[in-house]
């Protein structure tokens, strides 16, 4: 089974979710990247994205999963990365998956990237891969 095959059939329903979802923290003031699979796309990379990978604040983390909770297949928990605990959740929209991270550490200033009529900003580091 050729998922690169299945993940770039499935670009409308992923580009959908992602414009839903970035709406939503836009319109809430909250402070995010994309990251993965999902930033290495819309950077012009050769790779079609399973799912949707969005870091913030713990705090935000909390909020999203209020403004998202329809979506949600996880409760929050954490996960431990370096000896270093970070909250998290997981949810499905338009059969799309995406997980909403707690960030180790905000970054300094974040990437403004224009992709189609989606707005949407990755760590300046995370996007210096492209």
């Amino acid at each position: 089974m050729n998922y690169n095959q299945i993940n770039k059939q499935n670009l409308p329903k992923w580009e959908n979710t992602l414009k839903y979802i970035t709406e939503v923290l836009n319109k809430n003031d909250i402070k995010y990247y994309l990251s993965s699979s999902g930033l290495h796309y819309i950077l012009g990379q050769e790779v079609y994205p399973y799912d949707i990978d969005l870091f913030m604040s713990k705090e935000d983390v909390r909020r999203v999963y209020k403004l998202l909770t329809k979506y949600k297949v996880s409760n929050l928990h954490y996960w431990e990365e370096d000896c270093t605990k970070l909250l998290e959740f997981q949810g499905t929209y338009n059969d799309i998956p995406f997980e909403i991270c707690e960030w180790e550490k905000e970054p300094e200033e974040l990437k403004e990237v224009e992709y189609k009529d989606i707005e949407v900003y990755a760590s300046p580091i995370k996007s210096s891969i492209a």
